[in-house]
Formats: C-alpha cells, structure tokens, sequence
C-alpha cells in the first residue's frame, strides 16, 4: 500500500506541475485579455500582440535573464518579433509590476513621445523619483514645472555659468589622470562628472560627504531598474532609504539657503547669491508668478542630479571606450563636427529638460580629451555588463597620457 501510495503521489506532481504551469502562465495574460474586452471604453479596439507573462512577475525574469545572463539586451525584443511578427513592432507585455507596450518602431515612437494626452508616464515606484518630479506628473503641473527648469537650466546664462565652471576641472582631471598613467575609466569618469554636478547644482566642492552622496545616487539607481518591492533586502527598498536620505540632504541645504536670506533681509544686508541650480529653482517663478514649492524644488533637484550623473557620465565613459578602438573616428573628432545629429534626449514634451546642460558637460569633456590627450583600452576584448546601466566588465581600465604639454 505504501508503494502504490508512493507512486500514486508521483504520478500526481508530475501531472500537476506542468498543468499548473500552464495555468500560470495564461491567467494573467487571460485576466488582462477579459479586462481590456469588458470595458466599454475600449469598444472597438485591439490589444497588440503579446503575452503578460506569470502572475506579479509577468515577463520580467525572461528580460532579466536577457540581459544579465545572456547579454543580449536586444534579446527581449527580437524573441517578441520571432514570435508575433514584425508588422507593427508594438507588442504588449508585463514588466516590473506592471502591463506595459513595447514600441520598436521610429514612427512609433515619435508619436507616443508627441501625443500628449494619450499616454500617461507611470514609474513602478514614484517615490524613488520624487513623487512632484518631472517623469511623475502629468499636464498642466507638468508643463507648469517643466517651464521652471527649463529656464533655470537651459538658457543662455545658466549655460554660460555651467560651462566657465566645468570646463577647469575637468582640464585638472585629465592632468590627473595623465599623472596617474593607468586609470579605471568607469569610476573615474563618474567621479568627475560628479563632481562638476555637486558643484554646478548644491556648490559642493568633492570632500567625503559628496562621495557618501554619489554612494547613495548609485543606491537609488539600482531601486529604480530593479524589480518594485519594497522589502528589507531587496534593491528597491535599499533605493527608497538612499532618496530617503539624499532628500534630507536637500531640504536642510533649502532651509540653510532660506534662514540665510532672510537674516540678511533683515539685517539690510545684500549678499550674494549662491548662483548654482538650487539657487535658480527657489527662485524661479511661472508665469503667474508663483515660485515652486519645497517639495518640488527638493524632488526635481534629485531627479536632476540623478539623471545628469548617470547618463552624461556613461556616455562620456563609452565615447572614450569606442574612440581608443576607433582611431578613424577619433581623427574625424578632431575635426569641425557637423550640428544637430546627437540627438539621444527623446523628443516631444517629455524631452530631456537639461538636455543643453548634458550636451554641453559631454561636449567640454570629448573636446579636452580628444584634444590633449592619448589613451588606450588595457582589455579592448572585454564583455559588457548590461545592468543596471551599460559598463564593460572589467570597467575599462586604461593606459593615458598628455598629447600636449600645454593641457
């Protein structure tokens, strides 16, 4: 009895698992299907092909092993293809919690980025941008704070400002890594580009609270590609305590600058103001003449920095990288170069509002370096690590080297 009821029990499991499986993965794809069917709202209309993957998880662990195992980030999207045809590159899927369409296509995505009613753009954990911050908000409050930073950031002035104060000290990096002779160029590079954040948008000058501070950035950006669940251990949770903390630092410094100006208002005494983007955010007015408040100028700071220091600092990083494996190109970048083909800053009203800045700290660093210095790639064979953000694996560590003594 006891061996019958054995393999009674076996048999069982090794029907149930794959039926089991079966129903995991269609329920939630079927769940959404009846959703989307019964709403009258959208009578008439059709899903994009696709499949929502398993409950809560959806298709993010496929993208995941995409990415981080296989390191073919393009992996995802091509087996979408293979499997539902490529006739109109939009496919339906389930990614960090939530339902979400894939959009390959140029076309596509020039009208998603320019309808601005139609799409709404939803973070899986808002609190991790700033709940008042630009990718979080919709409208009328979005265009309202958009026109803010926009005048604080990308304007002539703040641009000239930024410019006379980034182009030295990245001069003095390159003296310092020209001294040095071997420099790990991924750490390096976010150094700087730290640096000339902290100083352009809090004037801080690097000292060990800027290094806890950028310790705290590179926290908050593994929270926000990781999977939503807030829970001790997990990446998402250790990312909500790193803007926790960074949020401190921000609206004690706003109070600092507040209590400042107005004991010398009262005191009659005109001081200089500090000049950088905190600065320019507390006082910058829309245009009925209301400043923003605390909340915003605190959440749009951190989604400034954050933004500025990942994706000007990777993108200087793999210029460098490509260009010691591209001597042609590197000769063709010596050269006049011709405007208005770089453009990676998305487009319609959810364009990057500090694209100027960024295109100008990349700009200052390229021309310096490709003007005064050499290098060379120790491992040029090495495997890239595609997440969180795009790094070689080995961090590109290379020989460098003044071209000109004068830099």
């Amino acid at each position: 009895m006891g061996e019958w009821g054995l393999a009674w029990w076996c048999a069982l499991i090794f029907t149930a698992t794959p039926l089991l499986a079966l129903v995991l993965w269609h329920c939630t794809d079927v769940f959404h299907r009846a959703a989307f069917t019964l709403n009258p709202a959208h009578r008439g209309r059709r899903l994009p092909p696709g499949h929502m993957g398993i409950p809560v998880l959806g298709e993010s662990a496929a993208m995941m092993w995409y990415f981080k195992v296989a390191r073919r980030p393009d992996g995802f999207v091509e087996a979408k293809r293979k499997a539902y045809g490529e006739g109109s590159n939009i496919y339906r899927t389930h990614l960090f919690g939530s339902p979400a369409v894939i959009v390959c296509s140029p076309a596509a995505n020039k009208f998603v980025l320019q309808s601005t009613d139609s799409f709404a753009g939803r973070w899986p954990m808002p609190e991790l941008l700033g709940l008042t911050s630009l990718p979080n908000i919709e409208g009328r409050q979005h265009t309202r704070l958009r026109g803010c930073i926009v005048a604080a950031v990308n304007q002539p002035e703040p641009l000239r400002t930024f410019a006379r104060m980034v182009q030295p000290r990245v001069e003095a990096a390159l003296r310092t890594w020209a001294d040095k002779g071997t420099i790990i160029a991924v750490p390096e590079m976010k150094k700087v580009m730290f640096g000339n954040i902290c100083k352009t948008f809090i004037s801080l000058d690097p000292s060990p609270f800027t290094e806890k501070m950028e310790k705290l950035f590179v926290g908050l950006v593994d929270g926000i590609m990781a999977f939503p669940l807030n829970i001790p251990g997990t990446a998402s949770h250790h990312g909500l305590m790193c803007r926790r903390k960074l949020n401190a630092v921000f609206r004690e410094e706003l109070e600092r600058r507040r209590a400042k100006k107005t004991t010398a208002a009262t005191l009659g005494d005109r001081q200089q103001e500090d000049g950088d983007l905190m600065s320019r955010l507390m006082e910058t007015q829309d245009e009925q003449g209301k400043k923003l408040s605390d909340d915003e100028v605190v959440d749009s700071i951190g989604s400034l920095v954050m933004a500025a220091y990942e994706s000007t600092a990777t993108a200087a990083m793999w210029a460098s990288y490509h260009l010691a494996k591209s001597p042609d190109i590197l000769a063709k970048l010596r050269e006049p170069a011709k405007p208005g083909t770089y453009r990676p800053f998305g487009g319609g009203y959810r364009a990057c509002a500090g694209n100027m800045m960024a295109r100008l700290q990349i700009t200052i660093m390229l021309y310096h370096l490709s003007l005064g210095c050499e290098w060379k790639l120790l491992n040029p064979n090495a495997r890239t690590v595609y997440f969180p953000t795009p790094r070689p694996e080995d961090n590109a560590p290379m020989a460098f080297s003044r071209l000109c003594t004068s830099m």
